[in-house]
């Protein structure tokens, strides 16, 4: 059931990195200055790193439901084990959300100060 869960709140991240792609998009389209560039590529870059977490954890967490399925017939070692990746993966996904939060909240801030009338 978590695993469902962790699977929704990527879904929602990837959701989130595709809404700032989408909008740096709209921002290249238009007219900036080239001191807005270097910023802009500065969080092309980020987006594009956030997207390679979500895709690393997307992957763990697919280990993660196979070793859950195959616990059933798992010794004690081995559910120890599975149940300890579960909690890094707890711990991963929480860190991840904060640095989309903090990248989110970065980027608003950049466009509110910076970029006008888009």
């Amino acid at each position: 059931m978590e695993n469902e869960s962790w699977r929704d709140k990527l879904k929602a991240l990837e959701d989130g990195t595709i809404r700032f792609k989408t909008r740096l998009a709209e921002i290249l389209a238009s007219n900036f200055t080239k001191e807005q560039l270097e910023q802009l590529e500065y969080f092309q870059n980020r987006f594009l790193k956030m997207d390679e977490q979500i895709g690393l954890l997307r992957h763990e967490v697919r280990e993660q439901l196979y070793l859950l399925q195959q616990s059933g017939q798992a010794s004690n070692v081995q559910w120890r084990r599975t149940m300890d990746l579960q909690k890094k993966l707890d711990v991963k996904m929480i860190i991840i959300h904060e640095n989309f939060d903090k990248l989110s909240l970065e980027f608003d801030g950049y466009l509110q100060h910076h970029i006008t009338g888009l």
